[in-house]
């Protein structure tokens, strides 16, 4: 079983890598949903060795995370009881799974570890899987501490993207095994990634730009205009914009007009889409106060994109491996020097382009992740 966010890209490429395999998934949402991801629904119905179901429950089928986001007008006396909870617990005293196999830490992990009870012995091996801030940032908050560790404390293996987070999940009191450290959300088609152009011969920049709890998105947005008023021949584009950045990326679209495109994170393009600007971009910026290793950073490697990412991920360990990458404090003038930087030496981003796409090939190819990612469920 497979407790993880129905609506999530990242849930449906995890479960993509197995398609080939003779693998029976049974998916229960951890976390309220709007609607399942296409490419979970796709998965659903897919005639392939791997079989992929969601969770049935007794009275709403398969429901129980969108029943939850329905629900959320009623008044919370009405709602005193966890409907995924209650569920959860009566889903896994009443099957007999190999697996069960949390895909984040704050929604998944925190709700099978309240599911379950201590007095009952489960037969299943448990997996927590770290996402992005799971640890890092949330092991700061006292309440927040004390779920991590009782998550922890039920994990027969442990995941994440970075060596930084296993560090963390042992002080935390983790005592299972560790399982490959691999990117959450699987490997690239590094062919459909790559582009034929030179990162010096593109004149865009991509920007991820979210604001909210993480995202400091207000940096790169300052930044860009700085340079845009340089650099004229250059244009940018602003992904996943939170509505609390909306305001200053339209004060852009106002200052350079078409020099300027965005996409909302409540209406985000297509992966296939974002994966063409990502090819078609001299330079990504991601700035955040806390990350994992960032997809949006793997992606500027695979496409050849120059990367300028905070020091709040562990992008650095990337660097450690070989990747040629800006690593740099959350500090406006830091970013607007290397930016600029970026902008101005061809024979920067053209060595980067080279060096990142080999180190691509060897350690982010689909089927490189995915031999990695069949250890989990191995018997």
């Amino acid at each position: 079983m497979v407790l993880g966010m129905m609506d999530s890209i990242h849930v449906g490429r995890w479960l993509e890598q197995f398609k080939d395999q003779e693998i029976d998934f049974v998916l229960f949402p951890s976390k309220k949903f709007r609607q399942i991801h296409p490419r979970i629904k796709n998965l659903l119905t897919s005639k392939s060795p791997m079989k992929v179901n969601l969770y049935q429950g007794k009275v709403f089928s398969g429901c129980y995370g969108y029943l939850d986001f329905a629900l959320r007008v009623l008044p919370k006396k009405f709602l005193k009881l966890d409907m995924r909870y209650r569920a959860l617990r009566r889903f896994i005293y009443k099957n007999k799974f190999d697996y069960i196999h949390c895909l984040e830490i704050q929604g998944a992990g925190y709700l099978l570890s309240d599911a379950i009870d201590d007095s009952v012995l489960i037969p299943s091996k448990i997996i927590v899987t770290n996402w992005g801030s799971d640890i890092y940032y949330f092991k700061e908050f006292k309440d927040h501490e004390a779920r991590i560790r009782k998550t922890l404390a039920i994990a027969d293996y442990y995941s994440a993207e970075c060596v930084r987070d296993y560090r963390l999940a042992r002080e935390l009191g983790f005592k299972g095994a560790d399982l490959p450290c691999i990117p959450n959300a699987g490997g690239f088609n590094l062919v459909t990634a790559k582009s034929n152009s030179l990162a010096s011969s593109r004149r865009s920049i991509v920007v991820k730009t979210y604001g909210g709890t993480f995202g400091r998105g207000q940096y790169p947005i300052e930044a860009v205009r700085e340079v845009l008023l340089e650099f004229k021949d250059y244009s940018a584009y602003f992904y996943s914009v939170t509505d609390d950045l909306l305001p200053l990326v339209l004060s852009l679209v106002t200052q350079f007009g078409q020099r300027i495109r965005y996409s909302r994170q409540s209406s985000p393009v297509s992966s296939d889409t974002l994966r063409q600007i990502f090819r078609e971009s001299r330079i990504y910026i991601g700035c955040s106060i806390s990350d994992g290793i960032s997809t949006s950073f793997l992606e500027s490697l695979v496409s050849g994109t120059y990367p300028i990412q905070t020091n709040s991920s562990c992008a650095n360990e990337w660097v450690a491996k070989g990747a040629i990458a800006s690593i740099i404090p959350l500090d406006a003038d830091v970013l607007l020097d290397d930016l600029r930087q970026a902008l101005s030496d061809d024979e920067l981003v053209d060595l980067a382009q080279i060096v990142n796409l080999k180190l691509s090939s060897e350690l982010l190819a689909f089927e490189v992740i995915k031999s990695l990612a069949l250890q989990f469920y191995e018997d």
